[in-house]
């Protein structure tokens, strides 16, 4: 049924990005997550996992317009098909489309006859659903639910004419870990900070410690609850305050 949906609502959207160049420079799908992505520059690059999320998602739009940051947004394929004008709305404002596969499935401990049939239903498959928003990005990004990946994957996907294309699975410079030391936060993540209850303040401690010693990254963050919302309006200021600037995944230099 998920398939037929998909096919159905490639064919719905196509019309309206039949003029869509995607110069997409050929790369591939790498063996192991790719980490350490832009430190050292003074800038941050906000990218958001697991949305969209109405109520979540629209109000980080918000933001980001209010700031006139783009960022990218690792979107899950049964999310977009539940909520494709969130969808439109972060490629309307001009913030890129990430592949974070269909259903979030953890790409680990699949069965050994089924697993070529799950990663292609979770990254391939759920790229032709968002190809047709994709048209602000310079490469195509793929990001795995939880970083779990192998690198048989990569060498089944990049046999693919489309997956060869794929830069990733990218992981994260900033927001991966909750960390505290003698009562200091020196890194937080969000979805581990709302879990164990710890607050906005001490949160986005966290995320600006890592910032500031990494001299910038990619930062990771969820647009599935309202803590997020609120400690990203918190943490653009403070980071500005700080002399970083923003930047975007089609700023990183890809030496792959």
């Amino acid at each position: 049924m998920l398939k037929y949906l998909i096919l159905i609502w490639t064919f719905c959207c196509a019309t309206a990005f039949a003029n869509v160049d995607l110069k997409v420079i050929e790369k591939d799908f790498s063996e192991s997550n790719i980490g350490n992505l832009h430190t050292g520059k003074n800038e941050i690059i906000l990218t958001f996992d697991d949305g969209p999320v109405k109520g979540v998602t629209d109000k980080i739009l918000d933001l980001l317009n209010e700031y006139n940051i783009k960022a990218t947004f690792f979107v899950i394929g049964k999310n977009v098909l539940a909520h494709p004008e969130l969808l439109k709305r972060i490629v309307d404002e001009g913030h890129i489309v990430g592949n974070h596969s269909m259903s979030h499935l953890p790409l680990k401990n699949l069965d050994p006859a089924l697993w070529k049939d799950i990663v292609k239903n979770e990254v391939l498959d759920n790229h032709t659903l968002l190809l047709p928003y994709m048209q602000n990005n310079k490469h195509f990004y793929f990001r795995a639910p939880e970083g779990a990946w192998a690198s048989k994957y990569a060498d089944f996907l990049n046999q693919n004419e489309i997956g060869k294309q794929y830069v990733g699975p990218i992981l994260w410079d900033i927001g991966g870990e909750l960390e505290v030391k003698n009562g200091k936060y020196l890194q937080a993540a969000d979805w581990a900070c709302w879990s164990k209850k710890v607050s906005i303040d001490d949160c986005m401690s966290g995320y600006l410690y890592e910032a500031r010693k990494r001299k910038g990254g990619v930062v990771l963050m969820h647009d599935l609850r309202h803590q997020s919302v609120e400690l990203l309006a918190k943490l653009i200021p403070e980071l500005e305050d700080r002399g970083f600037t923003f930047s975007t995944l089609n700023d990183v230099d890809w030496k792959i």
